[in-house]
């Protein structure tokens, strides 16, 4: 049952017709990975480091700012990292990449990452597995950790602000690494100069993320309220907006803030100044994320992340060049610059260009399963049949086990199990498929009193089958013990040309739901 914050989250987030980007800061690292703050982070360096002066004397001299501290800190290590033996692994691994007197100490950064192993905080464990599930359309981060590609593993990461300003992005299951990542040392964004760089380059960063600032809510995760970062970016969009497009910013942004002092999420209006304005926010206090998470997680997505990011740049490709693609194709192209574009109804499609058959937006007919039992001529993906087409064809007699268990979503027993995978499937479905018995498929009416009579006459299918007209023996099948039914004595009956008169009748279906149903329901 959904609490108060939750039904009042929802509400909020429906307003909008795409779904959240995130913006995560260093405290959500703290909180699952025990990440060090900037400021420990450069004293446990300076020591690891053995530089000849302690963290504290370069916190003075700079007066505690930290981009400072790291500039002094780089510039006392340089000549120490070129010539101490200390250093020969690291001079063997990244000289040819050193690009000035701050590439050493951004190199023992990331070594220092790689050194320590950041496991996941048991004490926050569930509540990062509900993290995990999420569905958002894109992440912007100022961390240089790897927990969000590990976390998202579809999502694809553009580190630094060149690449995301000169790449192709296309803004669906991304991660925007705007201060750098330690897998790429020259990337960070550490020093004084760095930070000099970054704030000149800040309008071209602001162009780029206009856009999703302007079509997605935007949720602040792991930041104070009055984060420099934060506000240096929002003064940046701002700056090139004019008040109508500022006022479209109202309720985009949502600050989540940890709050120690509160049992359950709680969410209201506030208002945040940058640059003089004073901008209606929304504020989450929270002291545990999970009903933030499920929330999030329920904003179901039609498509995976990654089929979405594939579909969103063949398309945007398709539109740019000129030159013909080999990976997407029009059906039909006849008349199409005459359609008028207010009275027609296009359908994009998706899928294998080898695996497409005629089939196609018409659907899968209950004909077309059957038929498929016997000739294995439906071209399609069993998880995309057994979720999408099986629980809504209507019809009495379908061979639903073959596409359930080639899309793995049977038991050993034949059984649809509760699980992650099954979850999609409505009760009602697996109900019925789990009801399921040989008895179903008997014939009706006086042809249930032989069944001692067939039993005690023949010991196999293909007994029967010898003896009996093709009419009869479609109906006396299913009477025979289970021990008697061999499935590949049923599919030669199928498969006999003979059979004209009884293929497709009600009876002829009921055999080829038992074929598989004994082929296909148990686990062989």
């Amino acid at each position: 049952m959904k609490t108060n914050f939750q039904q009042e989250f929802e509400k909020h987030l429906n307003k909008f017709a795409t779904s959240p980007y995130l913006f995560i800061g260093s405290g959500l690292s703290s909180r699952y990975i025990n990440t060090e703050g900037w400021g420990l982070l450069l004293e446990n360096i300076c020591k690891e480091l053995n530089l000849e002066k302690n963290f504290y004397y370069y916190s003075s001299k700079s007066k505690n700012d930290l981009t400072v501290v790291a500039r002094l800190m780089a510039e006392d290590l340089f000549e120490k990292w070129w010539n101490d033996a200390q250093f020969s692994d690291s001079r063997d691994k990244f000289s040819k990449e050193s690009q000035d007197t701050e590439s050493p100490l951004k190199y023992e950064i990331c070594r220092y990452f790689e050194k320590n192993t950041y496991t996941i905080n048991a004490e926050y464990e569930q509540e990062y597995n509900l993290f995990r599930k999420i569905n958002v359309e894109g992440i912007i981060t100022t961390n240089w950790d790897t927990l969000l590609e590990r976390t998202f593993p579809d999502f694809n990461s553009f580190i630094g602000q060149n690449k995301l300003i000169f790449n192709n992005s296309i803004d669906v299951g991304e991660i925007y690494k705007i201060h750098g990542c330690v897998t790429n040392p020259n990337s960070l964004v550490l020093t004084e100069n760095d930070y000099e760089i970054f704030h000149e380059r800040n309008p071209y960063l602001a162009a780029k993320l206009l856009t999703i600032f302007m079509e997605h809510p935007i949720i602040f995760l792991g930041y104070n309220i009055g984060d420099t970062n934060i506000h240096t970016i929002l003064n940046s969009i701002i700056n090139i907006l004019d008040k109508t497009n500022i006022d479209k910013l109202k309720d985009r942004l949502i600050f989540c803030e940890r709050d120690n002092s509160v049992d359950d999420c709680e969410i209201s209006d506030g208002n945040l100044l940058v640059n003089g304005l004073n901008l209606p926010i929304k504020k989450i206090k929270y002291k545990k994320l999970d009903e933030v998470f499920e929330v999030l997680a329920n904003n179901n997505r039609r498509l995976p992340i990654k089929i979405l990011r594939h579909m969103k740049h063949m398309v945007f490709d398709f539109v740019k060049s000129s030159k013909k693609k080999s990976n997407v194709y029009l059906a039909d192209e006849t008349n199409i610059d005459k359609l008028d574009l207010d009275k027609v109804q296009f359908v994009y499609g998706f899928g294998i260009k080898e695996n497409l058959s005629l089939v196609g937006v018409k659907g899968i007919s209950p004909t077309d399963l059957l038929l498929d039992i016997i000739n294995k001529n439906l071209k399609a993906e069993p998880i995309s049949v057994a979720k999408n087409a099986l629980p809504i064809i209507q019809a009495k007699y379908i061979p639903y086990f073959k596409f359930l268990r080639n899309a793995n979503l049977l038991d050993e027993n034949g059984y649809i199990p509760t699980n992650d995978d099954t979850k999609e499937l409505h009760p009602d479905f697996i109900k019925k498929i789990n009801n399921i018995q040989l008895s179903d498929f008997y014939p009706t009416g006086s042809y249930l009193n032989k069944i001692e009579e067939i039993n005690s006459k023949y010991k196999s299918v293909a007994e029967l089958i010898a003896n009996e007209t093709p009419k009869h023996a479609t109906l006396y099948i299913p009477l025979l013990e289970e021990s008697k039914l061999k499935p590949e004595e049923i599919m030669t009956f199928l498969q006999n040309s003979k059979l004209k008169e009884v293929k497709l009748s009600t009876d002829y279906r009921k055999l080829i739901c038992l074929y598989d149903y004994l082929k296909y329901k148990k686990q062989k």
